[in-house]
């Protein structure tokens, strides 16, 4: 039986070493498990500013063929865009004008059953919304993120009113509009017609157990683990004022702890770390490769995430569960990341809340001393399949094999 064809138009894809790059490696391989035949067509590397890992690459499924296009990086105009909040809605206007020709010849010499875009970056669905108009396949778009109601993303008035109209247009011309979270699929949903509303499907990021490399985990203290680096608002200070008050309180857990944050540059927050007495405690390592970071999972005696995202799921949180490793996660209260730590018996603190992070690092110290192996905040294998790859892509098979109908 001949197999279902999916075109994937995602300017992010492997080797960029991004989050979207790093969950699409995890999908795509698992749409091919699932039978899929997949071309993707993305940003040609050569021209990319953003840093690069070939080994993710090397991980691909065969079954995928890759397509670059043509990507006008230039460092001036992208900063220039980004201080004065002109987003319409990214910089990536030479890649969809190029993506439009090259999308064209392909699809005259070869045919697909559907298709599939991938925001970030919100231009793969402007691209695959023009495809659709000249090509008629069934497409389904990918948004992750909110695009226009995300709290953390301003934009001046001209420009907040072009990228709704965007947006709109995408909502109106794809077959299916997909989210990994529930309440991010009711917030972007939430302001459309019933019909469109229909068009909403749910699927979590996912991880891949395949993909996790066999290490020794660390034994001789509480090694806590942070993979991901920082911006925006988004940063670690709460946690070492928390850590700060935690040891303060019960000094004798100085010599038994350690914090590691893997992809935050050393010297970032050394001065913080030296104020509030913590140089040995902190541990800062550069990035990374996506699988030396899930490397540093495997190794930790607990993970931490520490995020400031309302309605959307940490991105990195089903490589956590992935690692079956016990989790803190410091986010804000009854936030996705927070509902799925609680579900998974780990431990969640307001990350507005000093106190409450302190809190709960006492708590996880001393259920430590007691049991090393934090028994109380493990999962179940099938507690965790909820997030594996195979799982969450059977469902977004489902959705293509429907549109296809």
């Amino acid at each position: 039986m001949p197999k279902n064809r999916l075109l994937i138009v995602s300017f992010i894809f492997p080797p960029q070493l991004l989050a979207r790059s790093l969950q699409l490696l995890k999908t795509a391989n698992a749409l091919a498990r699932a039978g899929w035949d997949i071309t993707v067509y993305t940003a040609d590397t050569n021209l990319l500013q953003e840093p690069l890992d070939f080994d993710l690459t090397e991980k691909l499924s065969k079954n995928i063929k890759i397509i670059t296009g043509y990507t006008l990086e230039n460092w001036f105009f992208a900063n220039l865009t980004a201080s004065l909040s002109i987003g319409m809605p990214d910089d990536k206007y030479a890649w969809r004008i190029a993506g439009k020709k090259d999308l064209k010849k392909l699809l005259e010499k070869e045919s697909f059953d559907c298709m599939a875009s991938f925001g970030l970056k919100w231009s793969s669905h402007l691209l695959a919304k023009e495809v659709k108009k000249f090509s008629g396949l069934p497409w389904l778009a990918h948004f992750s993120d909110p695009w226009v109601d995300n709290p953390y993303v301003k934009k001046i008035w001209p420009v907040s009113a072009i990228n709704r109209a965007q947006e709109r247009s995408v909502a109106e011309w794809a077959d299916k509009l997909c989210f990994t979270t529930e309440a991010t699929q009711k917030l972007v949903l939430g302001k459309y017609s019933p019909d469109i509303q229909k068009k909403g499907l749910f699927v979590p990021h996912c991880y891949d157990k395949a993909l996790y490399p066999e290490v020794e985990p660390f034994s001789d203290a509480l090694h806590l683990v942070h993979v991901g680096c920082f911006y925006g608002k988004h940063n670690p200070l709460n946690f070492f004022r928390a850590l700060k008050i935690f040891l303060d309180k019960e000094p004798r857990f100085r010599d038994k702890i350690k914090a590691h944050f893997v992809g935050l540059e050393p010297g970032k927050y050394q001065s913080e770390a030296k104020d509030l007495e913590l140089e040995k405690i902190l541990d800062f390592i550069p990035r990374v490769h996506y699988l030396e970071s899930l490397g540093w999972m495997k190794k930790a005696t607990a993970l931490f995430s520490i995020d400031v995202v309302k309605n959307s799921l940490l991105s990195k949180l089903p490589d956590y569960v992935g690692s079956g490793k016990p989790i803190l996660a410091v986010s804000d209260k009854g936030s996705p990341t927070w509902q799925y730590v609680e579900k998974l018996h780990g431990l969640t603190a307001e990350q507005s809340n000093v106190e409450d992070i302190a809190e709960k690092l006492e708590t996880l110290a001393k259920e430590w001393e007691n049991d090393p192996e934090l028994k109380a905040y493990r999962y179940t294998e099938t507690e965790s399949a909820f997030f594996s790859s195979d799982n969450t892509t059977a469902k977004l098979s489902e959705a293509l094999l429907g549109i296809c109908r």
